[in-house]
């Protein structure tokens, strides 16, 4: 092995050989390479920081989710009531619930990042910033966005690779669910979340977009939000033949209702609860939307 010292000495005697000029020329050379290297070995060390040592915290289910798929949950400090999937998050410190959220207990967590989601929580985020708390705000309401978010979450945690894997298969798999249904006829779906005032979705929200990918067609093409609420008689004039309720409501409640009665969904039993699809599957904008995607196709063809 070469040794370097005995290099860089026997450098310095030939350039006392050399003429001034060209002693000056070398000598240049010799400290813009020093400073070439300080400056890698600068980035390398900065580089490591970005990605170890971080303390972050999730105030969204969905995007805790996301965090778990690509093995990211190591330096969570901090969740909300509401992230209680995958298991590995029982313990976690509890900063509040996703739209009441402890700024004091989070702030103590002296977090290096905090994920934030949705409108809900924008005035939180904007106190961050006044902190000087970085935040990264994740809301998709499309798959496509949703996809888009678990790569810029693996990017910020330094996972890129991971989530490339992440979101490279869960958009295959959903590829081959809508492929399953290509040619077969579609069956109307009305998707209740709230009673009181009624609330359903639209094709432009997530949960829309999953119900069209699984073969089924949303009765509400457009609302005003993609949330959003609804009228009874528009319900009943779309003669849904399939109902989802979210809203807490029973079947022969819903048996009740004025002019509802002779749904086709209602008619021929098929009303589903949370018992028969677990709304986190559906509703959060994470990877297990294709167990939803798939649940909903089995109930859509299947009736079970």
């Amino acid at each position: 092995m070469i040794d370097k010292k005995y290099c860089f000495y026997t450098m310095l005697s030939d350039m006392k050989r050399m003429d001034f000029s060209l002693q000056i020329r070398l000598s240049i050379r010799i400290v813009i390479c020093l400073m070439v290297c300080f400056m890698m070995l600068t980035a390398c060390k900065t580089a490591k920081f970005k990605t170890e040592g971080k303390r972050y915290v999730v105030l969204s289910p969905e995007i805790a989710e996301i965090i778990a798929m690509i093995e990211g949950t190591d330096n969570i400090v901090g969740i909300t009531e509401e992230c209680n999937f995958p298991s590995e998050y029982a313990g976690k410190t509890v900063v509040g619930k996703f739209g009441s959220v402890n700024k004091e207990r989070l702030i103590s967590l002296k977090p290096g990042i905090v994920f934030v989601s949705s409108l809900e929580q924008r005035s939180l985020a904007s106190d961050l910033a006044k902190l000087g708390i970085r935040y990264v705000t994740i809301y998709p309401s499309t798959i496509a966005e949703m996809l888009t978010g678990i790569q810029t979450i693996g990017d910020v945690l330094g996972k890129p690779q991971r989530a490339k894997f992440v979101a490279d298969s869960l958009r295959a798999e959903l590829e081959k669910v809508r492929a399953n249904t290509a040619n077969k006829p579609r069956p109307k779906v009305y998707l209740e979340i709230y009673r009181e005032p009624l609330m359903s979705v639209s094709d432009q929200s997530f949960v829309g977009e999953l119900i069209e990918l699984a073969g089924g067609d949303n009765i509400f093409s457009k609302l005003e939000r993609d949330y959003s609420r609804i009228k009874a008689e528009d319900v009943i004039k779309a003669k849904p033949e399939i109902m989802i309720c979210y809203s807490q409501d029973s079947k022969d409640n819903i048996r009740k209702r004025l002019g509802w009665k002779n749904l086709p969904a209602i008619r021929n039993d098929r009303i589903y609860f949370e018992p028969e699809i677990n709304p986190d599957l559906i509703l959060r904008a994470g990877p297990r939307c294709l167990l939803g995607a798939k649940r909903l196709q089995e109930l859509f063809y299947n009736g079970k």
